[in-house]
């Protein structure tokens, strides 16, 4: 009897022990294939290390969050005093355009530019100008935009053409108006659009990845659209991107420079139409990490505590995080998710290793073996840059059959 109690003790201990390989990356996943030793980031950095994990409704429905697609029915433009002292050339698509001025700031040798006074804007249409009580439906100054909750800078007025006026070419004088001013012209309810999209959330520095980009009606683009776009670092570099029938393929230097905040895709675009001119601005955003650690490909598991150790190949000294979600399976046979998990420590250059305890506590009644490790993903945290994504990480244990229906209602 003792005999057979420490054998099955043994085997026991020996089973909550196991070891595996991770599952091939996918299509969408995100896997450096080179390490770069990046500097470490000025400032203290927390070395002690941390782990929690909490429960999840096993039904609720997971997934990996998809690239932005921004829309946009507006274009901003910087122009000079004396544009708009004889007349500033504004092209709508639609009635009711909203127009904001802007004093954009001091021109070394030339006077600053006044606070836009929107009592004294006037509108011209066909040559014409227009009477200023059937100008515009709206119009509102700094103070008024800041009580109504708008963050604006100093000498800001927005103000809305008059609907009833149609739409096409109209002409925006300032009488007075001196140095430069940014101007921003936004048409709600125009059906024509500007539609981009990057394919990735995030991107590895020396990877490349693919904006389109659509001016029209829905996915219809409008005949003669040029596209230009740029990438910017919130450090303010710059690389071109080239479009070529509504893609650009962009392509990050190894040596880019990685600090804190996303990248910024932005987009201008320009068609004719029977109106006039159709101009629009789009902006989007793509997180940009160097490779400084990657998942080793293989994993230990320890079934007694749910905790799953993978290896890290470390490359630059920093923070590292390590998340991921449990899916157990339930007594209909069918995986569901369970339990969340982050932790995070301190590593040095070398193979290293994090864990993910998810705790038994977490494992709702009826559910277990077999798990799968989902949404994995391997952060620097010292760096601020997600490094390494699975949308399924690994899969651990022998299938069971499902309960009968009778046991199930029980």
């Amino acid at each position: 009897m003792k005999k057979t109690l420490l054998f099955s003790v043994l085997a026991l201990a020996m089973g909550n022990a196991q070891a595996g390989s991770l599952l091939p990356a996918g299509a969408a996943d995100q896997q450096p294939v080179r390490l770069m030793a990046a500097p470490l980031p000025a400032g203290d950095f927390e070395r002690q290390p941390v782990s929690m994990a909490w429960p999840m409704d096993p039904r609720a429905e997971l997934a990996a969050p998809a690239p932005h697609r921004a829309e946009s029915r507006e274009y901003w433009t910087t122009v000079d005093g004396a544009e708009l002292q004889a007349g500033l050339a504004i092209d709508t698509t639609a009635p009711g355009a909203l127009v904001r001025l802007s004093p954009a700031g001091a021109v070394p040798g030339r006077r600053p530019a006044a606070a836009v006074d929107p009592s004294q804007l006037r509108v011209m249409r066909h040559g014409r100008l227009v009477a200023q009580p059937q100008a515009l439906s709206q119009r509102a100054t700094t103070a008024q935009l800041r009580q109504a909750g708008m963050e604006v800078s100093d000498g800001t007025a927005i103000v809305q053409l008059e609907p009833a006026l149609g739409q096409g070419r109209f002409q925006l004088q300032l009488p007075r108006a001196e140095g430069q001013f940014l101007v921003h012209v936004f048409e709600p309810r125009s059906e024509l659009v500007l539609a981009a999209q990057a394919d990735r959330v995030r991107v590895l520095a020396g990877d490349s990845f693919e904006v389109s980009a659509v001016l029209g009606k829905g996915d219809r683009p409008m005949p003669g659209t040029r596209i230009e776009g740029q990438l910017v670092s919130p450090e303010g570099q710059v690389l071109p991107l080239a479009f070529r029938n509504g893609k650009a393929l962009a392509r990050l230097p190894e040596n880019v420079q990685t600090g804190p905040g996303l990248w910024e895709v932005q987009l201008f675009a320009g068609a004719a139409a029977p109106d006039g001119a159709v101009q629009r601005d789009a902006r989007t955003a793509i997180e940009v990490a160097r490779p400084t650690a990657r998942l080793a490909g293989d994993y230990g598991f320890d079934a007694a505590s749910l905790a799953f150790r993978l290896p890290v190949q470390v490359a630059a000294p920093g923070r590292y995080e390590l998340r991921g979600v449990l899916y157990a399976t339930g007594p209909d046979g069918q995986l569901a998710p369970v339990a969340q998990a982050h932790s995070a420590d301190w590593l040095e250059p070398g193979r290293r290793s994090l864990s993910l305890p998810f705790g038994p506590g977490n494992l709702p009644m009826g559910y277990g073996a077999p798990f799968e490790l989902r949404q994995l993903e391997l952060k620097d945290q010292s760096r601020m840059g997600t490094l390494e994504t699975r949308e399924r990480a690994l899969s651990e244990g022998k299938p069971r059959r499902p309960l009968p229906v009778r046991d199930r209602l029980r």
